[in-house]
């Protein structure tokens, strides 16, 4: 393989495939950019101002971060495939006043009040007996901390009709009446199960068991002022039903409804996204700004002021559906992230309707607040609570051997079959 990779052939294939990628998407991109570029610069993108390196702030706050990780192929025992999910949670106080900057809350402290730290559950379904559905709808139950199905779905139903659906009888003739009896079971939330393969299973319960980690602080006596997590508030959408096609969507939504009854500031971070020219746009951040500017940029939808962006008008998931994305850079040295924050939180907490200038200024003591918590070394630019729990969350495939060895000596402590249960590849030394 080796001697095919370094043949003038394969350089040759290269250039024929970056240049269709050229002709074909970068070109049609730079003409919707270039319709974008003046408003994005004049109205969009600012930069941030930071707090003084020796800053002693008013009010000291807490910072919460939740992240997760895990295997789709813990264990495979013939159809029947274990998964493995990991969460955790940090909590961090900006301690301003002394000489612990950003001092995490202890582990045994944190499990006091959440329990363990990181936080396992396993599940299993077979992928030929069209179980997938049944016994994904039973571990998102145990996992999401709230049973009632038809307090988990109202969230969104409020939010997305502005309030006029706020209870099951406001269904009363919408769309959604006939949709009604699939909206009061777990199972039924499922909307996707067509396509219920492994991966999509794992990502729908890694995505619940983030979500319910992050509603355990909200409901523990823990008061942060931001609760962060890892990824972008998205909602996947039936298309024809025109509601979350996963519980997870639903769930998001309640998380948000929960966080702004706390008056907690909940947001994604996501350092792996899909916002069009986010190079271009810091490459516009330097010219305007000077080399090493921290900056951010809005992404609006066709509800705000001078409508989307035509560089995202076709990209189905950019904006998200309630929820308001920006690009941010706090270091020159890392590409762009994006951040998302709900857009019902945004609506009263940021945006002021006709007086962009005061929307501007509560937008900077925004990322005033986050670029302070992205000042470790570690990790500049990056929130240090996310990092944390990203840190305690990761299974390595030291973690992961470590934990196959433990299924095979459980399975033959209870008194099971030795069949083997390594990866089929192993067998034949692959």
């Amino acid at each position: 393989m080796l001697e095919k990779i370094l043949t003038d052939k394969f350089r040759e294939i290269l250039k024929l495939v970056f240049t269709d990628i050229t002709n074909q998407q970068d070109r049609r991109d730079a003409e919707e950019f270039s319709k974008d570029e003046v408003r994005i610069k004049e109205h969009l993108l600012d930069v941030v101002e930071p707090y003084p390196p020796d800053t002693i702030l008013d009010d000291d706050f807490l910072i919460a971060a939740v992240d997760g990780s895990g295997t789709d192929n813990l264990m495979l025992l013939d159809d029947i495939r274990v998964h493995l999910l990991s969460t955790a949670t940090t909590v961090l106080d900006t301690n301003t006043r002394s000489e612990k900057l950003f001092d995490p809350i202890s582990t045994k402290a944190l499990e006091e009040r959440l329990g363990g730290q990181p936080h396992l559950d396993v599940h299993w379904h077979s992928g030929v007996r069209n179980d997938a559905q049944k016994k994904m709808a039973e571990t998102l139950e145990s996992i999401y901390p709230l049973k009632d199905v038809v307090d988990i779905i109202l969230p969104f139903f409020k939010d997305d009709s502005s309030g006029v659906i706020s209870s099951v009888s406001g269904f009363t003739g919408t769309d959604y009446e006939k949709h009604l009896p699939e909206l009061r079971e777990m199972e039924t939330l499922i909307s996707r199960a067509q396509i219920l393969t492994n991966p999509v299973v794992h990502d729908e319960l890694r995505k619940v068991s983030e979500y319910a980690a992050a509603r355990n602080v909200l409901t523990s006596d823990i008061r942060p002022k931001y609760l962060l997590l890892d990824g972008a508030l998205s909602i996947f959408m039936h298309f024809v039903k025109k509601y979350p096609s996963m519980p997870s969507g639903f769930m998001l939504r309640e998380l948000a409804s929960l966080a702004r009854k706390e008056g907690v500031v909940l947001c994604a971070v996501s350092k792996n996204h899909t916002i069009p020219f986010a190079h271009r746009i810091a490459k516009m951040a330097q010219d305007a700004f000077g080399e090493g500017t921290k900056w951010f940029c809005q992404l609006p939808c066709r509800d705000d002021p001078g409508g989307g962006l035509h560089i995202t008008e076709d990209r189905t998931y950019i904006p998200p559906r309630l929820a308001v994305p920006y690009l941010f850079s706090f270091s020159q040295d890392n590409r762009p992230s994006r951040i998302d924050f709900d857009r019902v939180w945004w609506l009263e907490n940021v945006f002021v309707r006709s007086d962009p200038v005061a929307t501007r200024q509560n937008e900077k003591a925004l990322f005033r607040d986050l670029e302070f918590m992205s000042r470790d070394a570690r990790w500049y630019g990056y929130p240090v609570p996310l990092a944390l729990a990203h840190e305690a969350c990761k299974l390595s495939y030291e973690d992961l051997r470590l934990a196959r060895e433990i299924c095979k000596d459980v399975r033959h402590e209870i008194g099971l079959d030795t069949r083997k249960t390594e990866p089929l590849r192993a067998d034949y030394n692959l």
